[in-house]
């Protein structure tokens, strides 16, 4: 959620691995999401060949805790999904898959709907077209969600755009330009509020300064925990999201 970061993703499929620079960053260090995506968070002026030394010295460690999440969510969390459900919008949505030529319809029910996808039997066409949908679901609604909590809140912003980010839930750049990650979705209104508040707090401090916490907590009192929730939310994501199991 920080503007000094810039993403570089360098491959794809089971070894999605994102680098993020940071200003802030004084030395390598790593994570892995529960969706087996690999984050190495470097410095500026950390090397392309130190970064993939990095890589390699830690394999072992890697493939440990990839294990360890598959271990406790299987592969079903890779597979196209039967149902989606998005926790943000309360609604359900349940899929239906067909042969024939490649498309996806939805159709619209009070409380989510359903879709039918059609096209070769293969899991990651599937899973292509369902972040497709997504992708359009929530530019429908998260955008309008921003401008509402923007306009509750007296913090404005230039621009907004909804990217399918594999470790970030949103950024601010110095410009005032907000990006929210589709996945937000898959959480809890208040958790996406929060997140919404957070980054329209970077309009008026683009660091994590001591005044930015303080606007913060102006603007969400129980913020602390919203963002230790938020650190740990990546287990409600699917994995079909964002990672491509080998």
């Amino acid at each position: 959620m920080s503007t000094a970061a810039k993403q570089l993703g360098l491959f794809d499929g089971a070894d999605a691995v994102v680098i993020r620079r940071s200003a802030r960053a004084r030395r390598l260090a790593l994570k892995v999401f529960p969706h087996g995506v690999v984050e190495v968070v470097a410095p500026l002026r950390a090397g392309d060949r130190s970064i993939h030394d990095f890589l390699r010295s830690h394999a072992g460690w890697i493939a440990k805790a990839r294990g360890h999440f598959r271990a406790l969510h299987g592969d079903a969390g890779f597979a196209p999904p039967g149902e989606i459900l998005l926790t943000a919008l309360g609604e359900r949505w349940t899929v239906e898959y067909t042969g024939g030529a490649k498309r996806l319809r939805a159709e619209r029910l009070p409380d989510g709907g359903r879709l039918r996808v059609s096209g070769p039997d293969d899991a990651q066409v599937r899973r292509q077209q369902l972040r497709a949908w997504l992708m359009a679901r929530a530019r429908e609604t998260l955008s309008p969600w921003l401008a509402r909590v923007s306009s509750e809140v007296g913090l404005a912003y230039c621009s907004v755009t909804v990217r399918r980010q594999r470790s970030r839930w949103g950024s601010c750049s110095a410009k005032h330009a907000i990006s929210l990650n589709c996945a937000l979705l898959f959480l809890e209104p208040p958790l996406v509020r929060h997140l919404m508040l957070h980054e329209l707090a970077h309009t008026r401090h683009l660091d994590h300064s001591r005044a930015f916490w303080r606007l913060v907590a102006q603007l969400d009192p129980d913020y602390e925990a919203a963002e230790q929730r938020l650190r740990a939310a990546w287990s409600e994501v699917p994995a079909w999201v964002s990672y491509d199991a080998a």
